[in-house]
């Protein structure tokens, strides 16, 4: 049965990556992109991206979670701008600073069963790159990013300052 599966995994990895190798010079300035995106454990979720006004990029990160009495949501957004690009034919890189924000709350109960509200607020300031190619003919974008946060946790009890360094990365399909 394992051997039957893995047999199927590659032969359909192996369809997939002739076809994306054998097709004509493939088509990477699609403007809209949906996919993962992600910093962290704080925020991250769905995303989306419109890369028509280059090299300024535009995305938007959400994500909407209840759980009886857990709750997590977050929304997020950034501009970012390429300080370097390269078209090539079968990919396009890019290097980019980036300027995000967002915002989270979360509800969950604590040690002694109390339920416990806290909001987020945050931004930051990054630098990451991406590297989009063809697979299967779908546009395919990876990124990554670094950068420096900061923000106020507040909760019923008590508001406090967050800082630090995140590490950010994402998959895109474009159309």
């Amino acid at each position: 049965m394992t051997r039957t599966i893995f047999c199927l995994i590659c032969i359909f990895a192996g369809i997939t990556l002739s076809f994306s190798v054998q097709a004509q010079e493939p088509d990477l300035t699609k403007n809209f992109g949906i996919g993962l995106q992600g910093a962290t454990s704080e925020f991250g979720g769905v995303s989306f991206r419109y890369t028509g006004l280059a090299p300024v990029y535009l995305q938007t990160v959400g994500r909407f979670i209840l759980n009886d009495q857990n709750s997590d949501h977050m929304l997020g957004g950034g501009v970012s701008y390429a300080i370097f690009e390269h078209h090539g034919r079968w990919h396009r890189s890019r290097l980019y600073f980036t300027l995000e924000g967002g915002w989270r709350y979360k509800k969950e109960p604590d040690l002694r069963d109390e339920i416990v509200k806290s909001t987020t607020l945050g931004g930051g300031l990054a630098f990451g790159g991406e590297l989009v190619f063809s697979l299967g003919g779908i546009p395919l974008g990876l990124n990554i990013g670094v950068g420096q946060g900061f923000g106020r946790e507040k909760t019923e009890l008590q508001s406090k300052g967050i800082a630090g360094v995140y590490v950010g990365m994402g998959i895109h399909a474009y159309f």
